[in-house]
């Protein structure tokens, strides 16, 4: 039944023919019979899943860690190499367009060439066959936006560390003249032993390019108001406030904005301020709150101007706190603060777990 799905999905077969072979009692006998594949397609789609899971002769393919519009994840072996990797393979059916074959190996060609702790390492681009992919360093951990699905609302500590940490794989960026453009949950992996891991550098352009219409790219509910507009020209202060809506995201467990159609959302980013409501009702810091406000200001040049600015007043009010507690502890007086969460925060784990070693 699934590999029949995806057959007729991906064009192969017809939703018809798909029934007539259910009936038929043998599936494959039906299809080969019928003109839909030769023997030799039908033994190969069952190794493959429909050709949806390549074979190839350097790397044996494991699971699935995840898919999405352009391309699908495996865990794989480098049996040149002898190393495990993460394997990106771009979709079959887009594979023959040269501008989604081109942006894909300028991703994997931009991985490859930067090398930050909070960025996803790329290690090899290559072709075999009609498929193309590129191998990448595992990272142990799991994406943000499950995280929220499956815990709720990060501690604002650990939403914010999160923020320096992106700010810094940003700052790299930026220092090559790169707008990520598509900086979400969805794309930053938590690590406990590197913290926050920015992924995906599909959309990733010049600072200043003229992509021709097609700076809206990314998801709708994160990007900046000049990015809704579809203007060119953007730099990294449209990745800052995509990070601010991503903070939102993490700190309330809510979408800054919300509607029911992208292009609602569209008009919200351009046209509606941030609500301090959320916020205020659930007891975070007046401090996120500054933060947020001057992270996702509808001008740019009201919002922080570059990565490192950022970082160095969040990671301020990070110190002044872990101090602030430290004198409470010692003192015996220490209290609940604005934006505390009842679990500890991931950075206090991770820390803590560095000290012990």
């Amino acid at each position: 039944m699934k590999l029949l799905a995806v057959l007729v999905h991906t064009g192969r077969v017809t939703a018809e023919m798909a029934r007539d072979a259910m009936a038929s009692g043998d599936v494959g006998a039906h299809l080969i019979a019928n003109g839909a594949c030769s023997a030799a397609d039908w033994q190969r789609w069952q190794r493959t899943e429909g050709d949806t899971r390549p074979e190839l002769s350097r790397y044996e393919l494991g699971e699935l860690l995840g898919e999405g519009g352009v391309g699908r994840v495996f865990t794989a072996v480098d049996k040149t190499e002898d190393r495990k990797v993460a394997l990106k393979v771009l979709r079959r059916e887009l594979a023959a367009d040269r501008q989604q074959a081109d942006r894909f190996v300028q991703e994997a060609r931009l991985l490859m060439a930067l090398d930050h702790p909070h960025l996803v390492k790329g290690y090899r681009v290559a072709r075999e066959g009609e498929t193309i992919f590129f191998a990448m360093e595992i990272v142990p951990g799991r994406c943000l936006q499950d995280l929220l699905a499956d815990d709720g609302r990060l501690d604002e500590e650990s939403a914010l560390q999160i923020v320096v940490e992106v700010a810094a794989a940003l700052d790299a960026l930026h220092a090559r003249g790169l707008v990520h453009r598509d900086v979400k949950p969805g794309n930053i992996l938590w690590s406990e032993e590197r913290g926050a891991v920015l992924i995906d550098l599909g959309f990733a352009v010049e600072r200043g390019a003229d992509s021709g219409g097609e700076t809206t790219a990314g998801t709708v509910h994160y990007i900046a108001p000049e990015q809704a507009r579809g203007k060119g020209g953007l730099d990294v202060r449209a990745d800052i406030y995509s990070l601010g809506a991503t903070l939102y995201h993490l700190t309330t467990g809510s979408l800054p904005f919300e509607g029911k159609t992208s292009e609602e959302v569209l008009a919200k980013q351009v046209l509606e301020s941030l609500s301090g409501e959320r916020i205020r009702a659930l007891d975070l810091s007046p401090q996120l709150q500054y933060f947020l406000e001057k992270m996702m200001a509808k001008e740019p040049e009201m919002r922080f101007q570059d990565p490192v600015q950022l970082q160095r007043e969040i990671q301020a009010f990070l110190d002044q706190r872990a101090h602030q507690r430290e004198l409470e502890e010692r003192s015996g007086r220490a209290r609940p603060r604005l934006g505390d969460r009842a679990r500890g925060s991931m950075f206090e784990r991770r820390s803590g777990r560095r000290r012990r070693r």
